[in-house]
C-alpha cells in the first residue's frame, strides 16, 4: 500500500500540565453526552467560580479518574420538535455555531456557568445531549502507559532506559508499551527457586492463594529456608517478574497484574531436591499456573547434563496436558559461564526445545561478559553487567536480612529512601541470566493475559518475531534462510514487551507440529587435528611443517580460507596504518589485550590474525610454545588463532628477510549428509551424535541447513570425558526455514593425538508440514493466493511495511497490504515530555510538521525510521501548536 502521503493528526492538550485541583471535598456534576457521565468539582470552585472564566478544571469520575478542562462553550442537541429559543433565553445562552439540524454550539457567560447549565439541562425532556466542550487527558494516555508512581522506577533501567530528553541510551524491554493493554491479570507465574519473602510490601498483595509449595519439606509454604543472603535469590527473581506496581513504594515488576506462586526447590543445605520432586513440580497445578520461571542451570561444569528419566515424565506432562493441552510456558536462564568456556548446548535443562532459553545483555545491548552462548538460545533480556553495571534493581529481604545488612539511601534523598535496604542495586548487586529470565517470564505472563489461547509454541514464535538485536556490531549476527537475524549470543535478540503483547492479541494459533528423525549409522573417522594453520612458501623450515593452534573465542573459519600473504604487524597495540586487505596479520603477544590487537588488525582489513606467544612470561599461561586461550575475544570481528613462540618466531624471521610467506586456516572435518524431501516449516532442529572419541572437548560440531545457515552446536572446550557418547544438540537458528534439501553435520577434531569416530548421527526436525515446491519456506498455496506465483522470497517485503513475507505468513496478514494503521500514538511520557510514536520502517525517514492551522503546517524535524515503531519526543510546553502531522518521505 502506498503510504507516502497519508498524514497523522494530534490535537494539542497544552493546558493539562498546569491543572491544579483544589483539595476540598468534591461536588458532582452530571452531563448528557448523550450517555450520562459524571465529573467532580470542589466546593470552593462551586462557590467562587474558576479564576480563568473560559476554562474550568475538573476530574472525570470512574475507576480511572481523568483530569479535564471545561470550556464556556456547550454542545447542545435537541430532540426532534423541541423549541430552541425558550431554552436559550431561560439559561442565558448565545448561539455560537449551527452544526446541523438540532445540533449547535452555544456560549455561556463563563466555564462554571456552562458546567452548571449542562448539569441542569441533562434531565430536560427536550434535550438529547448537553455538555461543555472539553479538553481531556484521555487522548495522551492510551498508547504508552503512564509512568508508574513506584518510587524506584527511575532505577529500573531494564524497563525503560532513556535520558531526561527521552533519548534511548541503553537496552530495555519496552515495557510501558505493553501495560496499556495488560499488566498480566489472570495469570499465575511460579518462581521455582529458593523461596520468596511473601511479607515484602511489593509482594504481599501478589500472592496466588493456595499455590505455594516447598518441595523439600512437602509443605504448602513458599518462604525461604532462612533470611540470609544465600536464600534471597528467589525473592530477587520474583520482584523482577511480578512486584506490585503503582503502590507509591519500591519497584514494579514486568507483569504487576499477575500473581506469584513460590516453589521452593532447595533443602536447608541449599541442595536442589531430587528428580522425583522435580517430576511433581513441572505439572503442578498446570491448569492455574501458566508460566514457570527457572533461574537455575547445571552450573560451572565441563560435562553434559540432562534432566533425569523421572523429570522427563513431569516435563512431558506439563507440556502435553498443562493449560488444557496448550502447555505450560517454562522459561530458563541460559547460564553465567561464558568466561569458563561453557555453552548452553551442554545443558538440556536449558536447551530442551520445550523451554525458552534466555541470555543476558548489558546496558549497550551486547551479551554480558558472563552470559553463556549457544544455538538453543531463543531470546535475551537485560541482566546487569557484573563489571560496570547498571545492575538490576529488585527485591531484597526486609531490613538487615538478605543481601544488605545496613541502611542505605540515594544521595540527596535520605529521607525518602531509607527503605532502599529492602531492595538490591549497586550496593548489593543482582546480575545474571537469573535476572534476565524473570523479565521474559513476565512478558510471557503479559502475552497470556492478552490472549489465554496461546500455546507454549505460540509464545515462542511471538517472542522470536517481536525481539530485536540492539548490538548490531556482534560479529556472530547471521541472517538465516527465512530472513531472520540470529546470533549464538542472544538468539533472536532482546525481547520487546510492547510488540510481543500486540502480536499476542491478534495471534492465530500455529498448526500442530510434527517431529521427524533421520538417522545414519556411519562409523566415520574424525580426522585428527582438523583445524590447523598451514604455512606455504619456499624453503620452509621443519618447525613450520605442522603448526598447531588454539582458536579465538570469536569468529571461526568453518571452511578453509584462502592461502594469503602474511604481514608482520608487531605487537599491534595501536592502530595499523598498513592496508591489510586480503592479508594475514602476524601479531606477537604482549602489550595489550588480545581483543585490542586483533581489533586493530581487523580495522586495517586483515582476513584473519595469527597471534604467537612471547618467549617467556608469568601467569596462568606462560611463554614459549604453551598454547593459550585468547581470552576476551568473543566479539572480535575476524578469525584468530594462537600459536607457539617457535613457530611464530620462524614466520617473523622469514618476513624480516622478505621471503614470501602465506598462511591458510585449514578445516578438515567428518561430514554426515542428510537429504530431506518432506517439506516442514521448521521450528527447533536437533542433531543427535554418538561418537567413541576419548576427549569430547576436542570436538567442534556444527549443523548446516540447505540454505547455508550454520548452527554451532559444540565448540572446543575443557571437557576431558569421552564423547559425545550419545547427546542431542538443539538449535533455534533454522526457525521458519524449509526443511527440504541437503543438511550436513560437520565434526572437527581441533587438537592433536586423541582420535575417534562418529558412530551414528541423527537429524531431528520439528516443524509444521507445508507444500513447498520451491523450498523457500513459504507455503505454495499461501504464496499463490497472495502473489499468484512462487516468485517471492521469504525476506521480501512487497508492501514495504517492515514485515517480511515470512513474518506475514506466520501472522496471517496480507503481504500486499500494510495492516497496521499508519497513525500517531501520543502519550504523556513524563511531566515535561510527550512521546509520539508511529509504525516505522528501517531505512525510511519521516517528517514531523506542526502549526496552529491545519492547512499551514511547518516542517520541524526529520526522524529516521525504526522498525517496528518509530518514536519522537517533544516538550509539553511546545504543544502551543494545535496540530502535529507525520508523513513518510519518498
Amino acid at each position: 500500500m502506498e503510504m507516502r502521503f497519508r498524514t497523522l493528526w494530534l490535537m494539542s492538550m497544552a493546558l493539562l500540565g498546569s491543572i491544579q485541583l483544589l483539595s476540598a471535598a468534591p461536588a458532582n456534576f452530571q452531563f448528557r453526552e448523550p450517555a450520562r457521565r459524571s465529573y467532580e468539582l470542589t466546593p470552593q470552585i462551586a462557590a467562587q467560580g474558576e479564576t480563568d472564566p473560559l476554562w474550568l478544571a475538573a476530574t472525570e469520575s470512574g475507576k480511572k479518574p481523568r483530569r479535564v478542562l471545561f470550556s464556556h462553550r456547550l454542545v447542545l442537541q435537541l430532540r426532534s420538535g423541541a423549541e430552541l429559543l425558550p431554552l436559550l433565553k431561560r439559561h442565558q445562552l448565545v448561539i455560537d455555531r449551527l452544526v446541523g439540524d438540532d445540533l449547535l454550539i452555544v456560549v455561556a457567560l463563563d466555564a462554571f456557568t456552562a458546567a452548571k447549565t449542562a448539569n441542569d439541562l441533562a434531565g430536560h425532556v427536550d434535550v438529547a445531549a448537553c455538555y461543555p466542550i472539553m479538553r481531556k487527558e484521555l487522548e495522551l494516555d492510551n498508547a504508552y502507559a503512564p509512568r508508574p508512581d513506584d518510587y524506584y522506577f527511575k532505577l529500573q533501567a531494564y524497563h525503560e532506559f532513556r535520558d531526561g530528553d527521552g533519548k534511548a541510551v541503553g537496552a530495555d524491554i519496552n515495557i510501558r508499551a505493553a501495560w496499556p493493554h495488560t499488566t498480566g491479570e489472570g495469570v499465575t507465574l511460579a518462581v521455582a527457586d529458593s523461596g520468596v519473602q511473601l511479607t515484602h510490601p511489593d509482594i504481599v498483595n501478589q500472592q496466588a492463594a493456595g499455590e505455594h509449595h516447598n518441595f523439600a519439606t512437602d509443605l504448602d509454604t513458599g518462604t525461604p529456608g532462612a533470611l540470609t543472603a544465600s536464600w534471597v535469590h528467589g525473592t530477587s527473581v520474583a520482584g523482577l517478574a511480578v512486584a506490585e506496581g503503582n503502590n507509591a513504594i519500591g519497584m514494579i515488576g514486568t507483569a504487576p497484574g499477575a500473581k506469584v506462586a513460590s516453589w521452593v526447590i532447595f533443602d536447608n543445605a541449599l541442595l536442589r531436591v531430587g528428580e522425583d520432586k522435580l517430576m511433581d513440580l513441572y505439572p503442578r497445578h498446570s491448569e492455574t499456573v501458566w508460566v514457570q520461571n527457572h533461574s537455575w542451570s547445571k552450573g560451572n561444569r565441563d560435562d553434559l547434563v540432562a534432566p533425569g528419566l523421572l523429570e522427563e515424565v513431569g516435563i512431558a506432562d506439563a507440556i502435553e496436558n498443562g493449560r488444557s493441552g496448550k502447555g505450560v510456558v517454562m522459561v530458563r536462564s541460559g547460564g553465567n559461564y561464558r568466561t569458563n568456556g561453557r555453552n548452553v548446548s551442554e545443558d538440556l535443562y536449558v536447551a530442551d526445545p520445550r523451554f525458552i532459553a534466555v541470555a543476558a545483555v548489558n546496558n549497550s545491548g551486547r551479551a554480558t561478559s558472563y552470559s553463556s552462548p549457544g544455538a538453543p538460545l531463543l531470546v535475551s533480556a537485560p541482566g546487569g553487567e557484573i563489571t560496570f553495571g547498571p545492575f538490576m534493581f529488585t527485591l531484597d529481604f526486609l531490613g538487615a536480612d538478605g543481601a544488605t545488612s545496613f541502611p542505605i539511601w540515594l544521595p540527596g534523598e535520605q529521607a525518602q529512601t531509607m527503605d532502599l535496604w529492602n531492595y538490591r542495586y549497586d550496593f548489593n548487586p543482582f546480575a545474571g541470566t537469573s535476572a534476565s529470565a524473570p523479565l521474559v517470564s513476565g512478558v510471557c505472563a503479559l502475552m497470556l493475559s492478552a490472549n489465554p489461547n496461546l500455546t507454549y509454541r505460540d509464545v515462542q514464535h511471538i517472542l522470536a518475531l517481536s525481539a530485536r538485536h540492539l548490538d548490531t556490531t556482534d560479529p556472530d549476527l547471521r541472517v538465516n534462510g527465512a530472513g531472520f537475524t540470529l546470533s549464538h549470543n542472544q538468539g533472536f535478540g532482546v525481547v520487546d514487551a510492547g510488540q510481543a503483547v500486540q502480536l499476542a492479541k491478534g495471534w492465530i494459533n500455529r498448526p500442530a507440529a510434527v517431529w521427524r528423525t533421520n538417522t545414519a549409522i556411519v562409523n566415520l573417522t574424525i580426522p585428527d587435528d582438523g583445524y590447523r594453520v598451514v604455512i606455504s612458501g619456499t624453503t620452509l623450515p621443519s618447525v613450520l611443517g605442522y603448526v598447531t593452534n588454539l582458536s579465538s573465542l570469536g569468529p571461526h573459519a568453518d571452511e578453509s580460507t584462502l592461502a594469503l600473504p602474511v604481514v608482520d604487524v608487531g605487537l599491534a597495540t595501536s592502530p595499523i596504518a598498513q592496508d591489510l586487505k586480503g592479508k594475514v596479520a602476524l601479531i606477537e603477544r604482549g602489550g595489550a589485550d588480545f581483543s585490542v590487537k586483533i581489533g586493530n588488525a581487523a580495522a586495517a582489513g586483515a582476513a584473519f590474525a595469527i597471534v604467537f606467544n612471547y618467549v617467556s612470561g608469568t601467569g596462568a599461561c606462560p611463554g614459549g610454545d604453551q598454547l593459550c586461550t585468547l581470552g576476551g575475544t568473543d566479539f572480535t570481528s575476524i578469525p584468530a588463532v594462537f600459536i607457539g613462540n617457535t613457530q611464530g618466531a620462524a614466520i617473523k624471521s622469514r618476513l624480516s628477510q622478505q621471503i614470501e610467506t602465506r598462511a591458510q586456516l585449514q578445516m578438515t572435518s567428518a561430514t554426515v549428509p542428510f537429504q530431506i524431501t518432506e517439506a516442514l516449516l521448521l521450528e527447533h532442529v536437533g542433531a543427535r551424535i554418538k561418537t567413541d572419541h576419548p576427549l569430547r572437548g576436542d570436538l567442534r560440531i556444527t549443523l548446516v541447513s540447505p540454505k547455508g545457515t550454520r548452527s554451532i552446536l559444540q565448540r572446543y572446550n575443557a571437557d576431558v570425558t569421552p564423547g559425545p557418547v550419545d547427546w542431542t544438540y538443539f538449535t533455534t537458528h533454522h526457525f521458519h526455514e524449509s526443511s527440504v534439501g541437503q543438511w550436513r553435520i560437520e565434526i572437527t577434531d581441533e587438537a592433536q593425538d586423541a582420535t575417534g569416530s562418529v558412530i551414528e548421527a541423527s537429524l531431528v526436525l520439528q516443524g509444521v508440514p507445508i507444500t513447498d515446491s520451491d523450498t523457500d519456506g513459504l507455503d505454495d498455496a499461501w504464496e499463490n493466493l497472495q502473489f499468484t506465483s512462487l516468485a517471492q522470497a521469504p525476506g521480501d517485503d512487497p508492501d514495504t511495511d517492515g514485515y517480511s513475507n515470512a513474518r506475514e505468513q506466520l501472522m496471517h496478514t496480507d503481504p500486499l497490504v500494510a495492516e497496521i494503521p499508519f497513525r500517531v500514538d501520543p502519550a504523556i511520557w513524563n511531566p515535561r515530555l510527550v512521546r509520539l510514536s508511529w509504525p516505522g520502517v528501517a531505512g525510511v525517514s519521516y517528517e514531523v510538521r506542526s502549526g496552529q492551522n491545519v492547512t499551514d503546517l511547518n516542517s520541524i524535524t526529520t526522524v529516521p525510521g525504526v522498525f517496528p515503531e518509530t518514536v519522537w519526543f517533544t516538550t509539553r510546553t511546545n504543544l502551543q501548536h494545535e496540530f502535529f502531522q507525520v508523513r513518510r518521505l519518498p
